[in-house]
């Protein structure tokens, strides 16, 4: 016969491996004031993304899961405001040397991450180490050029480069890889090579609770220090089919869907305006949309053909006729740009014939097409709409544009990860809808990443040795009057020698019930809206 203490530890055996044996891509994972928010807030909002959160893995110093989980759980140290303007954050203030080889930073006090630890220099130094540690940042200038990092108080740590690293303090504003984390979040603690244990920022989120490929559920940040927590949680639904994200909005299976998190059909834009249970809402945005030009293709190779492509493009058709000629690559609230430095080469399709002729193509009235020696000129156009359903219109519009002036096209959709894999790896395109990133890496940081070309590691996009001999002329100052002349003369470039077909300037564009109120869009896309100050009608 079992004695009541037999029961309880044979109870309390069972309960252990239980709790043992529980799948970590299904699991609580907050911080230790996570259950306390989440049994005072059991209202949640829900919010539809493409992609998976990875909030079991979601290290700062790494890429692992989307930029906007990482911008709600870390903090950076500075802020960006747009237009290479940058505003404190967990840094108060900041110093830059004479010679632009030392950053000294300043931090905030009485700041304090989820688990109730403070923010010190420590925890910066070991952020910032443990991220240029990780080999997916080498290429980054702080990776590449951060000598030493001392931290000679309590509140002040001190950045010394071997030479001018002037995307020092926009790499530090973005959403990842060098936001702070504390030493807590690793094992052993503070090992910056450590093993992740679990995401501490000092964000107004914590991740409560994840399930892999499903969904991710934050919860405030209890100490948050720059406004009052949320009284609610926020569901992060994975939804990768477009038209399935619309139907959980209609039905009210998420409250929230549309930027880049989340993107919206345009054409379904419509079920949605003059109806009082949503509220649409937009802003600027720093993206384009662009066509990626491969120039080892024997058509694309001539700057008569990439130019007669941009002149035949009609960019007021994209997006159900709501587009516009666009002057450049870059919109206007891009750094750097101006109203004289992006040119735009319009719609004129008859100067695009007369370019295909110049290169020795004759008009085969039969077939409707341009050739020369027999041979057609036909591409390739690959293209995603996973996160962007939009780019399926915008490709069958250019396909018809390019019909018009004799240039046959082939569109290729392909799964996500597979376009992203023909872009950086296998190269197997003519052509590519993609587009600019947002925010602090544009300009400098985006054109390196696409354009930069050394022996080693070929340009993801177009080469050309003028333009690389331009970006190294930026790497070399931290003065923006001095970086101003090299930019335009970067951006004249492009245009002049058709290295892109830029197509269209993106807006932000959300769609949310309307009992959901106090949206208000954020400082940067990769955090797009200010999670923390919605709230719910009524509640």
């Amino acid at each position: 016969m079992y004695t009541r203490f037999n029961i309880m530890l044979f109870t309390f055996m069972v309960i252990m491996a239980l709790s043992g044996c529980s799948d970590n891509s299904n699991s609580q994972i907050a911080g230790p004031k996570a259950a306390d928010v989440q049994a005072e807030s059991p209202t949640t909002i829900t919010i539809a993304t493409t992609q998976d959160s990875m909030g079991d893995k979601l290290d700062a110093a790494t890429y692992n899961g989307t930029r906007h989980a990482h911008a709600s759980v870390y903090d950076a140290l500075l802020d960006y405001q747009g237009k290479g303007e940058l505003s404190p954050s967990l840094a108060e203030s900041w110093d830059i040397a004479e010679d632009g080889l030392t950053y000294s930073f300043h931090l905030r006090r009485n700041v304090k991450f989820s688990d109730g630890n403070e923010l010190t220099s420590e925890a910066v130094k070991f952020s910032l180490e443990r991220a240029v540690k990780q080999e997916a940042n080498a290429p980054l200038e702080i990776s590449q050029k951060l000598a030493k990092i001392e931290t000679p108080d309590k509140y002040t740590a001190i950045l010394t480069f071997k030479e001018t690293a002037p995307q020092t303090l926009l790499e530090l504003s973005q959403a990842r890889p060098f936001r702070i984390m504390s030493p807590d979040a690793v094992s052993p603690r503070g090992a910056i090579e450590g093993e992740f244990k679990k995401a501490i920022g000092t964000g107004p989120w914590q991740v409560g609770s994840y399930k892999k490929g499903t969904e991710t559920v934050l919860v405030a940040n209890p100490y948050y220090w720059r406004d009052k927590p949320s009284p609610y949680s926020l569901v992060l639904k994975v939804i990768t089919d477009p038209q399935a994200r619309v139907l959980a909005l209609q039905n009210g299976e998420v409250d929230l869907a549309g930027g880049e998190m989340g993107n919206l059909p345009l054409e379904n834009i419509p079920l949605f305006e003059n109806n009082k249970n949503f509220k649409i809402e937009t802003n600027s945005s720093t993206m384009s949309y662009f066509l990626v030009i491969n120039q080892k293709n024997e058509f694309l190779a001539d700057k008569n053909i990439r130019q007669a492509i941009n002149y035949g493009t009609d960019t007021s058709k994209m997006m159900n006729g709501k587009g516009a000629e666009v002057r450049g690559l870059f919109q206007k609230n891009v750094a750097f740009v101006t109203d004289s430095n992006q040119p735009a080469y319009g719609y004129h399709p008859d100067k695009a014939k007369q370019l295909l002729e110049a290169s020795g193509y004759r008009w085969n009235a039969s077939k409707k097409l341009y050739e020369k020696n027999g041979k057609p000129i036909q591409l390739k156009l690959v293209i995603q709409t996973t996160e962007y359903p939009e780019w399926k219109e915008m490709a069958e519009i250019f396909q018809d544009n390019m019909k018009q002036i004799g240039i046959q096209v082939e569109v290729l959709n392909q799964e996500r990860a597979a376009y992203y894999n023909t872009l950086w790896k296998t190269k197997e395109y003519d052509l590519m809808i993609y587009r600019t990133y947002t925010d602090a890496q544009l300009p400098y940081r985006f054109l390196s990443s696409l354009f930069y070309n050394t022996d080693k590691v070929p340009a993801v996009a177009y080469q050309d040795d003028l333009l690389n001999g331009y970006l190294d002329s930026i790497a070399k100052t931290h003065v923006k009057a001095k970086q101003q002349p090299v930019f335009d003369q970067i951006f004249a470039r492009i245009h002049d020698e058709a290295m892109t077909v830029p197509i269209f300037y993106m807006k932000q564009t959300f769609i949310h019930s309307s009992k959901i109120t106090g949206f208000s869009f954020g400082t940067i896309e990769d955090d797009p809206v200010q999670w923390h100050k919605l709230q719910i009608e009524g509640k």
